[in-house]
């Protein structure tokens, strides 16, 4: 399934299909090959559920929607895809086959564990179960919220859909918008509840609500301790294990109604996903998609550090794959202000890079016209996967190792070239002492990390000074600047906000974007990895770099400089210049806009 809603009265008051019918067009709109409704009582709630599904993987075709056990006792809407269907299966007694739904597993593992039974459930979810014999409603969100779930909630009411935008048609909730939520976006601080949409919040991901007579209550059922790390003894134990983890979570994913690419730059989190899959599929063809400025396009320096075409890495990758089809797009600005309100009519929030949205559309449209159905990537690889561990010499000091600690340091001296006064100042201090170095930044009349972030955000002043921007940006917070673990959290919870905007891709272009990197398992994995695994003998991201040194050509391990997204972005602008002045126009003769943004 790809989209769900669904109302609960818990004050009694009987739901009939009719009142969702709003919500059923709108989601209806993400879900497009079958949809369906549900509506009835649990315990002393009435209830009406509807799903809308888009055929995704083969077991999709057998879905029913929304689906029920065989005695009645459960109803599900869900938007699923369940990653680990062979452990299930054998737990469970389920025969694991292309006929077997994903919501046989779920409603299975439902009846076997209860509300318990997320904690069991590796995948992408959002779901609704109605629970005829407790009694009430349970909703639930996987760990790291890759499909979206939102809520409303008023006396008597609460209601629930894929987006913010299908709940608008749910009778009480309205259309106001949250001026709140736009300045939040405004300032770069996504990681919060608000939607766009007054009265209406995100479901966290891994979070869980039941919700009976007495009201809904909600519970995190994943709740991973940033802290906790297993030693493995050795960086070679350390790799082999984040090897195996993304191994096994492209090989769940590969399941799809069509064929399957991957969209890839020259980087180590998207090229690991691409060559682990076309591994597992040779000698079947396995496509990628690059984007790549203009031939014409001339870089405006030489020698700068970052790299503003990465074909010859891909190339190089697709040397050493023989089963990869390595395909180039390149995007222009062409109708860059009428992407938008398609997207917004289906449920998406704004996009954070307007120019990046230009490429990632023109590659999903090539994808789409070469019969590709699913579109592998490594978007959030550098959360956990293949994050740098710049806490690694703290950890060291902290674990009593301080010869590996002073090794380590010259190490990185030497690679680095920098002095011995560096390594103190950049990569032990902040971290051992963070309010002495922050006393010394305010000393030296250095602006917080804060001031410098808001002062980059069109926002009042005024308006930015009342967010509350060190509870979604931890690493801002220069008290807390060693808490880089639970920043990274922040970073899901950040993803988590934008997953209807994904869902909104998905239907406009056709094709599907799955990311393994935010699988949890290789999540996990990689949080229980100790810093120094991660940078070792002055090479950060050490981990993945060994991982996936016979996967990757030389070129891709070894390389430290970063890609550009759209490096011409300056001259696409300029192309539709008399375009965007005239969007700021509006926007300086919008009420709303004009109290928001310092035109």
């Amino acid at each position: 399934m790809s989209a769900i809603c669904g109302v609960v009265g818990v004050d009694g008051r009987r739901w009939v299909p009719h009142d969702l019918e709003g919500a059923r067009r709108a989601i209806a709109l993400l879900g497009f090959d079958r949809a369906g409704v549900w509506s009835g009582t649990a315990g002393r709630c009435g209830v009406s559920i509807a799903a809308a599904l888009r055929v995704a993987t083969p077991e999709d075709r057998q879905e029913r929607v929304p689906a029920e056990l065989a005695d009645r006792s459960l109803v599900l809407a869900g938007d699923l895809r369940i990653d680990n269907r062979d452990e299930l299966a054998a737990t469970l007694g389920l025969a694991d086959a292309p006929t077997v739904p994903d919501s046989s597993f779920v409603l299975a593992a439902y009846a076997r564990w209860g509300r318990d039974m997320v904690d069991r459930l590796v995948g992408e979810f959002a779901l609704a179960i109605v629970d005829g014999v407790r009694g009430g409603v349970f909703l639930a969100r996987d760990a790291v919220g890759a499909r979206p779930l939102c809520m409303h909630e008023r006396r008597g009411v609460v209601a629930f859909a894929s987006t913010a935008l299908a709940l608008t048609e749910v009778e009480g909730v309205g259309h106001g918008l949250d001026t709140t939520r736009a300045a939040e976006v405004l300032a770069l601080a996504y990681a919060s509840e608000r939607t766009f949409v007054d009265g209406v919040r995100w479901i966290p991901g891994g979070a869980a609500i039941w919700i009976d007579d007495s009201g809904p209550r909600r519970w995190s059922w994943w709740k991973p301790d940033p802290y906790e790390q297993e030693d493995l003894g050795s960086p070679a134990a350390h790799e082999q294990v984040l090897r195996d983890a993304l191994e096994r979570a492209v090989a769940a994913q590969l399941r799809s109604a069509g064929p399957v690419g991957a969209m890839v730059s020259g980087g180590l989190d998207s090229t690991s996903v691409a060559a682990t899959a076309a591994d597992l599929l040779a000698p079947m063809r396995f496509r990628t998609y690059t984007s790549t400025p203009s031939s014409k396009w001339r870089a405006p320096r030489q020698g700068q550090e970052d790299v503003t075409d990465e074909s010859p890495l891909v190339q190089a990758l697709a040397e050493m794959h023989p089963n990869i089809d390595a395909t180039f797009v390149h995007a222009d600005a062409t109708g860059l202000l009428d992407l938008h309100d398609p997207l917004w009519e289906l449920g998406a929030g704004p996009a954070r890079n307007s120019g990046n949205l230009l490429w990632i559309l023109a590659i999903r449209a090539q994808a789409k016209t070469d019969g590709i159905a699913t579109l592998m990537t490594g978007d959030s690889g550098n959360l956990f996967f293949s994050a740098e561990g710049p806490l690694w010499l703290v950890d060291l000091l902290r674990a009593g190792r301080f010869a590996s600690a002073f090794a380590e340091a010259q190490a990185w001296r030497r690679a680095r070239g920098i002095g011995w006064p560096g390594i103190a100042r950049a990569h032990v201090l902040p971290y051992l002492m963070p309010r002495i170095s922050s006393r010394i930044r305010r000393l030296r009349r250095r602006p917080s990390r804060l001031d410098e972030w808001l002062r980059a955000s069109p926002l009042r002043r005024e308006i930015a000074s009342n967010l509350d921007v060190l509870k979604m940006h931890s690493f801002l917070d220069e008290s807390r600047i060693g808490d880089r673990r639970a920043h990274l959290l922040d970073g899901l919870r950040y993803s988590a906000t934008q997953t209807e905007s994904a869902a909104a891709l998905t239907a406009l272009s056709g094709v599907e974007t799955r990311d393994p990197t935010v699988d949890r398992r290789v999540i996990e994995v990689a949080m229980r990895q100790p810093e120094w695994a991660r940078r070792h003998r002055g090479v950060d991201r050490a981990a993945v770099r060994g991982a996936m040194a016979d996967r990757l050509p030389a070129a891709i391990v070894r390389r430290t400089k970063r890609g550009v997204q759209l490096p011409e972005w300056f001259d696409l602008m300029t192309a539709i210049r008399s375009d965007l002045a005239g969007e700021l126009d509006a926007v300086e003769q919008h009420p709303t806009s004009r109290d928001l943004i310092d035109v």
